[in-house]
């Protein structure tokens, strides 16, 4: 068994932007393929917690951009689980050009395990002794700016949840926050590439649902995804742009 684990990947036409670097979204699918296949070879994945009518879910993100790679390049992703604390398990990532050996990003997580049934949090004793975790390799503590998730919005555009936007969990799939992240960004900060990303999953997003998109306008760069049909905040983002 692996404490820390890697995957090589190939960079394909798919995972690039309009700039020709990885997209935003194929950077989060990168990285949360990872962690869940490295969850796989711990035994403590979909297909072990789902057993107990469990699953692991991803409520935060923070990503700091060094460079960001470019068609047919080949990369390097490094995760690790971190340390648990109550109901959160925190996982660290790192991403490398394989070739150049450049970092390119690097990123913590925090995640729950929630009843599939009952959809609320589970605790976790019983990976408080894991012999798997990392708890003194802290992948990334600062972060650079404090947004403003509490200001005035407005609204960007809208978007309907469909079929295809869902997991096995029957919720959207994560990496298409950060679709909709991007799409937002070309508005207000048009062939920018962001130098940090955070990403908050509030509450779940299902099939069939409105989502109005905004941003907030004291500082530009805090973002919200307001789940019009629950009436409820299904996340909030925030970019910073050197």
């Amino acid at each position: 068994m692996q404490k820390i684990w890697t995957e090589n990947i190939l960079v394909n036409w798919e995972n690039i932007s309009e700039k020709g670097q990885l997209s935003l979204h194929s950077l989060s699918l990168f990285l949360v393929r990872a962690a869940i296949n490295h969850a796989e070879h711990l035994d403590f994945g979909f297909s072990t917690t789902s057993k107990e009518r469990q699953s692991w879910v991803l409520f935060r993100l923070n990503i700091k951009i060094n460079s960001l790679p470019k068609l047919n390049e080949n990369i390097k992703v490094v995760t690790w689980p971190g340390k648990i604390t109550g109901i959160t398990a925190s996982r660290g990532f790192e991403m490398y050009g394989s070739e150049s050996g450049e970092k390119l990003c690097v990123t913590s997580s925090d995640w729950l395990v929630i009843n599939l049934d009952t959809r609320k949090p589970q605790r976790l004793e019983k990976y408080f002794k894991s012999e798997f975790l990392n708890p003194d390799k802290i992948a990334l503590e600062d972060i650079p700016a404090k947004f403003n998730y509490r200001g005035e919005f407005e609204e960007l555009f809208k978007i309907k949840t469909f079929y295809t936007d869902l997991d096995m969990n029957g919720h959207v799939i994560a990496h298409n926050y950060f679709k909709w992240l991007q799409d937002a960004a070309a508005i207000n900060h048009p062939g920018k590439t962001p130098s940090f990303i955070q990403m908050n999953y509030i509450n779940e997003c299902k099939r069939d649902e409105n989502i109005s998109i905004r941003i907030c306008k004291d500082d530009g760069i805090s973002y919200m995804g307001f789940n019009e049909s629950s009436n409820k905040v299904a996340f909030t983002a925030g970019l910073v742009f050197d």
